[in-house]
Protein backbone atom coordinates (compact mmCIF):
# COMPACT_ATOMS: atom_id res chain seq x y z
CA UNK A 1 0.00 0.00 0.00
CA UNK A 2 1.19 3.42 -0.86
CA UNK A 3 1.11 5.86 1.58
CA UNK A 4 -1.02 9.15 0.35
CA UNK A 5 0.44 12.63 2.02
CA UNK A 6 -1.25 15.95 2.00
CA UNK A 7 1.39 18.31 1.19
CA UNK A 8 2.25 19.41 5.26
CA UNK A 9 2.46 15.96 6.30
CA UNK A 10 5.13 15.09 3.33
CA UNK A 11 8.53 14.34 4.82
CA UNK A 12 10.26 17.28 5.16
CA UNK A 13 13.36 15.61 5.36
CA UNK A 14 13.09 14.51 1.76
CA UNK A 15 12.54 18.02 1.01
CA UNK A 16 15.90 19.18 2.44
CA UNK A 17 17.71 16.22 1.22
CA UNK A 18 16.85 17.08 -2.10
CA UNK A 19 17.36 21.05 -1.86
CA UNK A 20 20.77 20.33 -0.39
CA UNK A 21 21.65 17.86 -3.35
CA UNK A 22 20.70 20.33 -5.79
CA UNK A 23 22.57 23.21 -4.03
CA UNK A 24 25.76 20.98 -3.54
CA UNK A 25 25.95 20.04 -7.21
CA UNK A 26 25.11 23.78 -8.42
CA UNK A 27 28.12 24.98 -6.17
CA UNK A 28 30.31 22.15 -7.33
CA UNK A 29 30.14 22.50 -10.77
CA UNK A 30 30.28 26.49 -10.51
CA UNK A 31 33.12 26.58 -8.35
CA UNK A 32 34.75 23.03 -10.27
CA UNK A 33 35.19 26.01 -13.19
CA UNK A 34 37.38 28.09 -10.80
CA UNK A 35 39.44 24.84 -9.96
CA UNK A 36 38.41 25.38 -6.26
CA UNK A 37 36.11 22.83 -4.13
CA UNK A 38 33.62 23.95 -1.74
CA UNK A 39 35.31 23.39 1.43
CA UNK A 40 38.01 25.50 -0.14
CA UNK A 41 35.50 28.56 -0.71
CA UNK A 42 34.71 28.43 2.67
CA UNK A 43 38.53 28.63 3.82
CA UNK A 44 39.23 31.06 1.09
CA UNK A 45 36.03 33.57 1.48
CA UNK A 46 36.28 33.65 5.46
CA UNK A 47 40.29 34.23 4.71
CA UNK A 48 39.25 37.62 2.71
CA UNK A 49 37.11 38.49 5.70
CA UNK A 50 39.51 37.83 8.49
CA UNK A 51 42.96 39.01 6.43
CA UNK A 52 44.61 36.02 8.47
CA UNK A 53 43.70 32.99 10.66
CA UNK A 54 44.99 30.38 12.61
CA UNK A 55 44.69 26.75 11.55
CA UNK A 56 42.45 25.82 14.46
CA UNK A 57 40.05 29.58 14.41
CA UNK A 58 39.54 28.27 10.11
CA UNK A 59 38.36 24.07 12.10
CA UNK A 60 36.26 25.55 14.97
CA UNK A 61 34.98 28.45 12.97
CA UNK A 62 33.87 26.47 9.99
CA UNK A 63 33.23 23.25 12.27
CA UNK A 64 35.94 21.34 10.20
CA UNK A 65 37.80 18.46 12.17
CA UNK A 66 41.48 19.39 12.77
CA UNK A 67 43.02 16.58 10.24
CA UNK A 68 40.62 17.79 7.45
CA UNK A 69 42.20 21.39 7.52
CA UNK A 70 45.45 20.34 7.96
CA UNK A 71 45.31 18.56 4.43
CA UNK A 72 42.93 21.13 3.23
CA UNK A 73 45.43 23.99 4.03
CA UNK A 74 48.34 21.86 2.70
CA UNK A 75 46.81 21.12 -0.87
CA UNK A 76 45.83 24.69 -0.95
CA UNK A 77 49.48 25.64 -0.23
CA UNK A 78 50.52 23.51 -2.75
CA UNK A 79 48.15 25.31 -5.09
CA UNK A 80 49.33 28.28 -3.94
CA UNK A 81 45.81 29.48 -3.22
CA UNK A 82 47.15 30.17 0.55
CA UNK A 83 50.58 30.92 2.66
CA UNK A 84 51.05 29.12 6.35
CA UNK A 85 53.46 30.55 8.83
CA UNK A 86 54.45 29.63 12.48
CA UNK A 87 53.14 32.25 15.13
CA UNK A 88 56.42 33.96 16.63
CA UNK A 89 55.31 33.75 19.91
CA UNK A 90 54.42 29.77 19.99
CA UNK A 91 56.20 27.62 17.57
CA UNK A 92 52.57 25.64 17.73
CA UNK A 93 50.20 27.47 16.03
CA UNK A 94 50.36 28.10 12.11
CA UNK A 95 48.41 31.03 10.73
CA UNK A 96 47.26 31.32 7.60
CA UNK A 97 47.02 33.78 4.97
CA UNK A 98 45.70 34.74 1.12
CA UNK A 99 48.15 34.85 -1.74
CA UNK A 100 47.23 36.71 -4.75
CA UNK A 101 46.22 33.45 -6.55
CA UNK A 102 44.33 32.85 -3.06
CA UNK A 103 42.15 36.13 -3.18
CA UNK A 104 41.10 35.68 -7.11
CA UNK A 105 39.76 32.25 -6.17
CA UNK A 106 38.23 34.12 -3.03
CA UNK A 107 37.07 36.71 -5.20
CA UNK A 108 35.44 34.00 -7.73
CA UNK A 109 33.96 31.57 -4.84
CA UNK A 110 32.01 35.49 -3.43
CA UNK A 111 30.60 35.88 -7.11
CA UNK A 112 29.42 32.28 -7.59
CA UNK A 113 27.75 31.80 -4.22
CA UNK A 114 26.40 35.22 -4.55
CA UNK A 115 24.77 34.59 -7.89
CA UNK A 116 23.15 31.07 -6.61
CA UNK A 117 22.37 33.36 -3.44
CA UNK A 118 20.71 35.72 -5.71
CA UNK A 119 18.77 33.36 -7.76
CA UNK A 120 17.52 31.59 -4.92
CA UNK A 121 16.52 34.85 -3.23
CA UNK A 122 14.54 35.86 -6.86
CA UNK A 123 11.99 33.24 -6.15
CA UNK A 124 11.14 34.55 -2.81
CA UNK A 125 9.49 37.71 -1.60
CA UNK A 126 11.36 39.56 1.55
CA UNK A 127 8.57 38.50 3.64
CA UNK A 128 8.60 34.48 2.10
CA UNK A 129 12.27 34.63 3.18
CA UNK A 130 11.56 36.56 6.79
CA UNK A 131 9.43 33.47 7.19
CA UNK A 132 11.60 30.96 6.18
CA UNK A 133 14.50 32.01 8.28
CA UNK A 134 13.96 31.71 11.63
CA UNK A 135 11.91 27.61 10.93
CA UNK A 136 14.86 26.89 8.95
CA UNK A 137 17.71 27.97 11.59
CA UNK A 138 15.70 25.68 14.33
CA UNK A 139 15.72 23.12 12.21
CA UNK A 140 19.54 23.43 11.67
CA UNK A 141 20.39 23.60 15.27
CA UNK A 142 18.07 20.84 16.30
CA UNK A 143 20.16 19.12 14.17
CA UNK A 144 23.06 20.07 15.84
CA UNK A 145 24.37 22.51 13.94
CA UNK A 146 24.80 26.52 14.56
CA UNK A 147 26.01 29.52 12.85
CA UNK A 148 29.57 29.70 11.67
CA UNK A 149 31.50 31.93 13.86
CA UNK A 150 33.76 33.21 11.10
Amino acid sequence: MIMEYKNSDKPLMHLFMHIGKLLNDRLRISLDKGGIHFGQARVLTSLMEHGELTQRMIGEGLDIKPATVTNMVKRMEASKLIERRRDVNDDRIIIVTLTVKGKKAAEFALTVMAQIEEDIRSELSRQEIDTLRNPLERIRNVLGGCDPSI
